[in-house]
């Protein structure tokens, strides 16, 4: 789990036969979507937009990554070595 408070608080549920595992602080390479948001936020135009459904955040995102990302950029901020060796 990572650190939000939420993981950690007194109204978290604890079991007997489960030890939680917590991520360190930051910890891209575990959740790889992570380094997408940046260039993401930054090319998409999401900032003071409302969207009316969730379809349009979807077809928005989706024109983002496919109109400015290239192949080799996904892969670059996506596709680390453990996961590649993982598949």
């Amino acid at each position: 789990m990572d650190g939000a408070s939420w993981h950690r608080g007194d109204k978290l549920k604890k079991w007997e036969n489960i030890i939680p595992l917590f991520q360190p602080a930051y910890s891209p390479q575990v959740n790889p979507i992570e380094s997408l948001w940046h260039p993401i936020r930054e090319k998409g135009k999401f900032k003071n937009t409302t969207f009316h459904s969730l379809g349009e955040v979807e077809n928005r995102l989706v024109q983002v990554i496919i109109n400015t990302l290239d192949r080799n950029t996904l892969k670059s901020i996506t596709l680390f070595n453990w996961i590649k060796t993982a598949i």
